[in-house]
């Protein structure tokens, strides 16, 4: 999985923002969402993400595995995030 072509990421501690250059709109994150597009732009697969994520923050890995695919699910829904690499 991949931010999608058109699509631009800034993060920084305070969160993030996702700009759909197609459609002129904004998406803001809040931290956590913010570290899944960090970790996803570096390759992470779904499940590392979450592994990654629970580590980070204490949290159990079931909980945090299911927000994850909620999270990316609604992404790709927006059509902001696609399967496949990045080559």
């Amino acid at each position: 999985m991949r931010l999608a072509h058109d699509i631009r990421a800034v993060t920084n501690s305070d969160g993030g923002a996702l700009l759909d250059l197609r459609a002129g709109k904004m998406f803001r994150l809040n931290t956590t969402g913010a570290s899944i597009i960090e970790l996803l732009t570096k390759g992470y697969s779904e499940d590392r993400i979450a592994t990654e994520i629970s580590e980070r923050c204490g949290v159990d890995g079931a909980l945090v595995c299911s927000d994850v695919h909620a999270f990316l699910t609604s992404l790709r829904e927006h059509g902001l995030v696609m399967d496949g690499d990045r080559r």
